[in-house]
């Protein structure tokens, strides 16, 4: 068959259309977390000014009395972007015997590589949160929650809270909510009732609950352990240079074309204390 330009044109807007959509559908954990956008900044870091709490005084020498001075020196945290690609090569008999759009199950592919990437590089930050509850051998409790939020209060943080769990923490939730233990099911909570007809926990003591396989063992560790996290959204922070993008370069020797999905970002840790990680097995 001949190659024009308008047919590549055209494939190169399914793939590009349908990474897209499957990168935002299928990122379950990026948008728990604040997001920084450095496309039309120069160079690959991003800076971000974080200020302390300052102390009032009271003026208790009359009305003519100057106020206290207080110095206002912010820190500064920097996220360090580095670039994520993936590649595959789409020759021409390929394309032309599938049955299916090949073209959108390319970009479904990336989009999924992609976003799941960015979802592994954020579940790699919870083990770094110096409040940490329970351990990696035992079941997550609802009192776990409770008291990660009485840790979060203490340090002046207040919501909204997030929880990412393993499948395997929720289910241990969902067991407790549901009184699936008990011989026979009593009176449930809201959220017992929706575990047991739903199979979601929903939102438990202010902290709304997400369910995500890609937590597991830290790196490193042969065992089952997992470790989960309560947090607010500025616990953790996401620099995005470049999102998503689909590249094609012509290989005529081979008779196929090269596609490549890159995107340039960077996560990291932005207020330790904004965050509790919680251990269990999983």
């Amino acid at each position: 068959m001949t190659t024009t330009s308008t047919t590549l044109s055209n494939l190169y807007t399914n793939i590009l259309q349908s990474a897209m959509f499957t990168a935002q559908e299928r990122a379950a954990i990026r948008p728990l977390i604040m997001e920084y956008n450095v496309v039309a900044s120069d160079g690959k870091t991003v800076q971000i000014p974080i200020y302390d709490r300052v102390t009032t005084d009271s003026v208790t020498t009359g009305e003519n009395t100057d106020a206290s001075s207080q110095a206002i020196t912010p820190s500064v945290v920097t996220i360090e972007t580095d670039e994520a690609a993936v590649m595959t090569t789409l020759t021409d008999t390929a394309r032309a015997s599938a049955t299916d759009d090949v073209a959108a199950s390319i970009g479904r592919l990336f989009g999924e590589t992609l976003a799941r990437k960015v979802d592994e590089a954020i579940v790699g930050l919870f083990s770094g949160f110096s409040n940490k509850l329970s351990a990696h051998g035992d079941e997550v409790s609802v009192d776990d929650i409770f008291n990660a939020v009485k840790l979060l209060r203490n340090n002046h943080v207040y919501g909204p809270y997030v929880g990412v769990f393993s499948p395997t923490a929720a289910y241990s939730l969902k067991k407790q909510l549901a009184n699936t233990n008990q011989g026979n099911i009593g009176d449930l909570s809201n959220a017992g009732n929706q575990a047991l007809s739903q199979g979601v926990i929903g939102t438990i003591a202010g902290v709304t609950i997400y369910e995500s396989a890609l937590i597991g063992a830290p790196a490193g560790d042969s065992s089952s352990a997992a470790t989960n996290a309560i947090m607010t959204p500025e616990a953790l922070g996401i620099a995005i240079k470049k999102d998503i993008t689909i590249e094609t370069q012509r290989d005529a020797s081979l008779r196929a074309e090269e596609i490549v999905a890159s995107m340039t970002y960077g996560v990291k840790e932005i207020f330790d204390d904004r965050g509790v990680a919680i251990l269990s097995n999983n």
